[in-house]
């Protein structure tokens, strides 16, 4: 890849360091979120007290630390429902939209950050208010569930990349996108676990709750900043029709019950080469791979606290270590196998299926430090696995069917995410006492899915590149002996 070349690669990639930001603004509040509805609980509602409530995480198997984790387990159930439950109703009517409408791109990426200012400001509210009910900090992510939370962005996002990246660097660009979900998990666990072990910024709070959320407000404002100044770098196709329409008349056109009929019949047409069975089983094991990362956040926290008797400093500073190895190859990984060893998409979800369900089983039979981390090392290529997938899928489909097929998919990752999340919060809370790891092996088992499908999709390619090179055979074979006998004639 020549300068040139480079230059422009970079030129797609800016609103992805927008999300990058916004992915940092949203990740750095989330485990502190967590943290000061438990310390509400424990102080307000159980009444335990102040010496009992700031370590209570080195008790793991008293009664009042189980309830103090089965409570934040029930927040982060609420919180999920709350945020992605308009995520559901957007997910038929916002791919229409991309696909007809792609000058509205920034609109999609901008909504969310605003509703998550309005989030991160409720937040730091209650940080002033702490005798407050913990129920007052589910009322805060209103705002940004209806401006269309992470849904709406990754949308966004997931469907602008096919609309000017070359094919061949399509997987690239999905990989970046990880890999600043992973830069952004691993900056902001250190910088969280560091903004509130600092002194508190304002007099009489326990903790520094409100300096990290200061920061979010910050780096979120900072994002939308970026996003409102830039312009989009793939080109936007000139149709007057369209182009007359203002916004009124373009949700007029968008939210009609028909483009229900349209969604669905995207995935019920006929495709050559087992493509419709393809699609749907793509589609649902990304919604698989995505849920059991993403989703495991509604029990980190509490199972570190749990399982290694983790502080709130102590976890995330190890998180921190943990997440080298992943961010790294999360980056490198698809370029290296793709370039220098010629493995196919497919090829590659294979390797990042596997690693996914070992990530998993690993952890929750070796319920050790030595065994989180080690479940880390290997399962270092576990988001690589959503990345080549979702590069299969747009080789599966039509360009321009591109912005619905991601928008079900993001919405299915949704749908997906909240039977995991209540999955996960659910079966951790019923073994929570005698066999906390059950969780971590289940669902290593049912990420077993996405494994076997990238199989059958290796070999359904495999089969089908041997017979079009058979055919493609015969044909110069056929052309060989026309052209000896016109030459014996």
């Amino acid at each position: 890849m020549d300068s040139i070349s480079f230059y422009k690669y970079l030129n797609l990639m800016k609103f992805d360091f927008c999300l990058l930001i916004f992915a940092i603004s949203t990740m750095l509040q989330n485990v502190v979120t967590t943290q000061l509805m438990e310390d509400k609980l424990c102080l307000n509602q159980l009444k335990l007290g102040d010496s009992f409530c700031s370590t209570f995480a080195s008790h793991p198997n008293t009664t009042e630390t189980q309830k103090i984790l089965q409570g934040a387990n029930s927040f982060k159930n609420w919180q999920f429902v709350i945020v992605n439950a308009p995520a559901l109703l957007f997910s038929i009517f916002i791919g229409y939209w991309l696909g007809n409408y792609p000058r509205y791109f920034k609109l999609m990426l901008t909504a969310p950050m605003i509703g998550s200012l309005c989030l991160l400001s409720g937040l730091l509210v209650n940080t002033f208010i702490f005798e407050a009910h913990w129920w007052f900090m589910l009322l805060a992510h209103i705002p940004y569930a209806l401006s269309g939370g992470v849904f709406l962005i990754f949308s966004a996002v997931y469907s602008s990349i096919p609309w000017g990246t070359p094919i061949h660097l399509v997987i690239v660009r999905f990989a970046v996108i990880e890999f600043f979900v992973k830069i952004s998990m691993m900056s902001s666990s250190y910088a969280s676990g560091k903004l509130l072990d600092m002194n508190p910024w304002f007099h009489g709070q326990r903790k520094n709750y409100a300096g990290v959320f200061i920061v979010s407000l910050v780096l979120n404002f900072l994002a939308l900043l970026l996003a409102l100044l830039m312009k989009t770098s793939f080109p936007i196709p000139k149709e007057p029709e369209k182009d007359s329409k203002n916004l009124f008349q373009v949700v007029n056109d968008v939210f009609r019950l028909s483009r229900v009929n349209e969604l669905a019949a995207i995935f019920v047409k006929k495709r050559p080469n087992h493509k419709r069975s393809q699609l749907a089983l793509l589609i649902s094991s990304v919604a698989i791979c995505t849920a059991a990362l993403n989703n495991e956040d509604s029990i980190a926290y509490q199972f570190a606290q749990r399982v290694y008797g983790l502080t709130e400093e102590a976890y995330t500073s190890m998180l921190t270590l943990v997440y080298i190895p992943p961010t790294i190859v999360t980056s490198l990984g698809p370029a290296i196998l793709k370039s220098f060893f010629g493995l196919y998409d497919s090829s590659i979800a294979i390797i990042g299926s596997t690693s996914l369900a070992l990530f998993f089983v690993i952890r929750g039979v070796f319920l050790s430090i030595k065994g989180y981390i080690t479940g880390y090392v290997v399962g270092s290529f576990a988001r690589v696995s959503s990345v080549a997938l979702r590069s299969v899928i747009v080789a599966t489909v039509e360009p321009a069917e591109c912005a619905q097929i991601f928008t079900l998919t993001t919405a299915l990752e949704t749908f997906v995410g909240l039977g995991a999340t209540f999955l996960y919060t659910s079966v951790f809370s019923f073994t929570i006492d005698k066999q906390p790891g059950i969780i971590m092996i289940l669902i290593g088992c049912i990420s077993s899915y996405p494994l076997f499908v990238s199989c059958w999709v290796r070999v359904v390619q495999y089969k089908f590149r041997r017979m079009k090179k058979g055919s493609i055979d015969n044909e110069k074979n056929r052309l060989i002996f026309l052209n000896e006998t016109s030459n014996e004639g």
